[in-house]
């Protein structure tokens, strides 16, 4: 126990940054203040869903979505999309009927803020705070070393707030600043699928080096799963995970403070022999929550972009190949990456994906304040090391993109493209682009409601890359409804009319029949 007159002293600055957040102040004004960023305290299980139109019969199965939801009435941070406890909600379809339950991602960190009455650790809206941010990272160090809050390491506090994927008979909750949390799961007599949100950090026995991707990407062929992600110290790592077990890992590039460090590495592409990441325009600005941005991040309008290409093959001796743009972006989400041979006989790869020319040192994601997106595509030719094609396709502002997982790293026709063009909260509706013959092929508008993603699902059966249907889980002040859309004609459903709001969030994932039962 801390000594007394250190607790004292130590509550006594907790309150005094409290008071320079002007945490009262600045949410009333904070462009996440709105009806959709509002967290539901009610948790439910397997409640009925109502269903309007027509479900597809072959649609059987669990839709999963990840997304912050505070915990406390009386929050003591700032408001931000990425600040928040993690909670699943999730839609079971079995024969023709649905059930929608929600839960919190009880990873170690919301345990300690349960136990707290606040939160403990810093969120990702205090590395936006300037000064009182700044102090609020010195004083949770403090507070681990005077035994005041359980001294997790910075791994270890994740929310598991960003995204949900299956692998293997296990699901795991991710957020890219830590560790994976994997749910415990269970099935119960009816085929239902039993979560609450309880489970375990996952370090392969301590084997895992480094914080684990948000958007790992997985082979369709083998369901191993690659993963790259980056460590404040500036070490870019690279991991491959095969039937659950951790089978390769290694440190591919260490950024250093010539080069600078990169805000985030969220996403990358898997092609058939390499990994490839942006090295994005946003940098870490590590005294530039002192300074006058008030934000760990800045933009660098000198920076250009640059592709990393890194083997597949990980090992010590794995280096990265880079490729810089012309261009200054900072990269979010990826579309589908795959190679090819040039007309010149040299090896190539072909990335897509969306791309913003600059961005606001506080990290508006998903606020008017966000900048739209560009849709762009590249050609690295990788026997002379240069970016042999830099085009763009859609200036519109789409982003958070999905495909057919099945053609991931393989030459794939259709994506599909959120629409953030309206007033830049969430998505007003979905296009479905043609990436081979690079044009628009059809449009669905979301009306009075927002999307987060619009998730892929394979018909059962298919053989056609676009047979299958979209889910999104679509959200407005007082309701949420999952619309099921055919994918290869554009056209709506069925909607499932849930029994209480959600608030706004983003990624997802489908579970099968056969992958339900794996998890019991």
């Amino acid at each position: 126990m801390p000594q007394p007159d250190l607790r004292r002293a130590l509550i006594e600055e907790e309150q005094r940054i409290d008071a320079e957040m002007d945490l009262e102040a600045h949410n009333a004004k904070s462009p996440y203040n709105v009806a959709g960023y509002r967290p539901v305290r009610r948790e439910l299980s397997h409640s009925p869903v109502r269903i309007s139109g027509t479900l597809p019969a072959d649609l059987d199965g669990a839709y999963l979505r990840n997304g912050t939801n505070t915990q406390f009435d009386d929050s003591k941070v700032r408001l931000h999309a990425f600040s928040g406890a993690g909670m699943i909600h999730e839609i079971q379809i079995r024969d023709g009927a649905a059930t929608y339950s929600n839960f919190y991602v009880r990873t170690p960190r919301f345990e300690a803020d349960r136990a707290a009455g606040r939160e403990v650790y810093a969120e990702f809206s205090d590395l936006v705070a300037g000064r009182p941010g700044a102090q609020r990272l010195e004083l949770v160090e403090k507070k681990i070393e005077a035994g005041m809050v359980p001294p997790l390491d910075p791994f270890e506090r994740t929310p598991g707030s960003t995204s949900i994927r299956y692998h293997h008979g296990r699901l795991y909750c991710l957020q890219e600043t830590g560790y994976a949390f994997v749910l415990n799961t269970q099935v119960d007599a009816d085929g239902r699928l039993v979560l609450d949100g309880t489970g375990t950090l996952e370090t392969w026995d301590g084997e895992w080096e480094g914080p684990f991707s948000a958007h790992p990407r997985i082979d369709p062929d083998s369901h191993d799963v690659y993963n790259i992600s980056v460590e404040r110290s500036g070490r870019i790592i690279a991991g491959q995970i095969h039937e659950g077990e951790l089978v390769a890992q290694a440190e591919v590039h260490h950024q250093t403070s010539e080069t600078g460090s990169m805000g985030w590495l969220h996403d990358f592409f898997l092609t058939a022999g390499h990994l490839v990441f942006p090295d994005i325009s946003v940098r870490v600005a590590p005294t530039g929550l002192t300074g006058p941005d008030g934000s760990l991040f800045h933009h660098d309008g000198e920076y250009r972009m640059r592709w990393g290409v890194v083997p597949r093959v990980i090992d010590e001796n794995v280096g990265v190949q880079w490729f810089e743009t012309d261009h200054v972006g900072t990269i979010w989400h990826v579309i589908n990456g795959w190679e090819q041979t040039g007309e010149d006989g040299h090896a190539q790869i072909v990335l897509h994906s969306p791309v913003f020319a600059g961005y606001p040192a506080g990290i508006p994601i998903h606020t008017p304040e966000e900048p739209p997106a560009q849709v762009k595509t590249w050609v690295l030719d990788l026997d002379t090391g240069k970016v042999v094609d830099d085009r763009l396709l859609l200036d519109h502002g789409y982003e958070r993109p999905s495909l057919n997982l099945d053609y991931v790293g393989r030459p794939s026709r259709y994506c599909y493209l959120l629409d953030e063009h309206g007033d830049g909260y969430m998505g007003k509706g979905v296009l479905k682009y043609d990436l081979i013959d690079e044009k628009e092929v059809a449009y669905l508008d979301y009306g009075d409601m927002y999307g987060g993603e619009a998730l892929f699902v394979p018909r059962s059966g298919s053989t056609e890359e676009d047979d299958g249907y979209l889910l999104d889980l679509l959200m407005a002040a007082e309701r949420a409804e999952l619309i099921i859309i055919d994918a290869r004609t554009m056209i709506e459903l069925a909607r499932l009319h849930l029994p209480q709001r959600v608030p706004f969030g983003v990624h997802a994932t489908w579970l099968t029949t056969e992958e339900i039962a794996r998890l019991a």
